[in-house]
């Protein structure tokens, strides 16, 4: 059987090995990654000295001074693990918990020498922390996205916080003896096992969220138009053959509007590329305040931007468009000193069942083709009586 101190020094092999991983994140400036080295850090360090146990060491030693690193290791952990699921991290409580096990500890140690409780204030700390990292791996848990490393931590921590109850409950009770923590024996490697490599697993949960979080930033980068912040055209080209395909299964209206700012190069070549960037700016936002949330909106061109309406019929959608238009003529584009008044035109077309995207996409486009060709500052669809003379056209 192994001895319990060889089950310390592979929790401080474990801590080294989770360090070089953390080590090779760190450039990546993701929140909660120097918390989480320095409670490895800490683990390292306080590992050793609770295995001085065996060897008659100084109580202040090799209990009170590493089961302090323990706590603090605790309180690091927990942190990394909140500000990497942005998360609020309660500083105040958890320096309660610490404080009150390590009172126990030293009273316990001194006051009223008793091995049995000094183990169960230390479980029970273990085991406010776990059902904290448990509970706040099942708030953080991702809706959009695989929730894999979230459902990894929590039953981490209910496991952990199940053994760490088990144990202060067994030695309150006095169904288990031993001299010091690292006695031999077999119940007592069962109970350490799960909570020497309670952090080694716990750090890889953190890792593993650490990993995702950096897969879905980069993500959204590559799916948000970096001047706009609306849908980048890869991404709205990828959601509009998702409607479709939704439209088609369910039978639900579908419409699109294409829009194009008017004159957008005259604003460039007169006032500069900067104006041109802040009216782009602009209208992202204000079309992002007048859409429906469930409307998606992408910018598909330098100055021309696609919306599909879900759930929504081509008439529907010109009052939206209608709506938008108005609010962009009420609302000038401050830049510099002074603003930018301007407009956009419109081409709205209603989804045909088991027409293709490119279909849709075409007819919207002839649609905005005609509110240019009818004056601009408009917005043309179905039954509009400039959509049949540009077709003409």
């Amino acid at each position: 059987m192994i001895a319990p101190v060889h089950l310390l020094l592979t929790a401080v092999l474990a801590g080294v090995l989770a360090l070089c991983v953390l080590g090779s994140l760190a450039r990546s400036g993701m929140a909660g990654i120097a918390d989480t080295m320095r409670a490895n850090v800490l683990l390292v360090l306080s590992m050793p000295l609770l295995a001085l146990q065996q060897y008659e060491a100084p109580l202040w030693l090799c209990v009170i001074l590493a089961n302090a690193g323990v706590a603090l290791a605790l309180c690091a952990y927990f942190s990394g693990l909140r500000r990497a699921l942005g998360l609020r991290v309660p500083r105040r409580l958890m320096a309660l918990c610490c404080a009150a096990a390590l009172g126990a500890l030293v009273y316990y140690t001194y006051a009223a020498p008793s091995m049995p409780r000094r183990v169960a204030a230390m479980s029970c700390l273990m085991l406010a922390f776990m059902l904290g990292t448990a509970a706040s791996a099942r708030r953080a848990m991702p809706n959009n996205r695989s929730g894999y490393s979230y459902r990894y931590v929590w039953w981490v921590g209910v496991a952990l916080a199940a053994v760490c109850g088990g144990r202060a409950v067994l030695y309150l009770a006095e169904v288990m003896q031993a001299q010091n923590a690292l006695d031999l024996k077999a119940w007592n490697a069962v109970f350490m096992v799960p909570s020497v490599l309670a952090m080694p697993c716990l750090t890889m949960g953190t890792i593993m969220i650490i990993h995702d979080r950096m897969l879905a930033e980069r993500e959204r980068e590559a799916n948000t138009d970096f001047l706009t912040g609306l849908m980048s055209r890869k991404a709205w080209w990828l959601q509009a053959e998702r409607c479709c395909a939704h439209a088609l299964r369910t039978r639900r209206p579908l419409a699109l509007m294409l829009l194009d700012i008017d004159h957008f190069k005259q604003i460039n070549d007169a006032l500069g590329h900067a104006a041109g960037d802040a009216v782009l700016r602009h209208f992202g936002l204000l079309a992002t305040a007048t859409l429906r949330a469930g409307d998606h909106v992408g910018r598909v061109g330098g100055e021309e931007f696609g919306v599909l309406f879900p759930d929504m019929r081509a008439e529907a959608a010109m009052e939206a468009a209608g709506r938008l238009l108005a609010s962009v003529r009420r609302t000038p584009c401050s830049h510099a000193d002074g603003a930018i008044s301007y407009t956009f035109s419109a081409g709205v077309a209603d989804w045909v069942p088991g027409e293709n995207l490119q279909g849709l996409y075409a007819r919207a486009d002839r649609a905005l083709y005609a509110a240019k060709a009818a004056g601009r500052n408009r917005v043309e669809g179905p039954g509009a009586p400039a959509q049949s003379l540009a077709a003409a056209a």
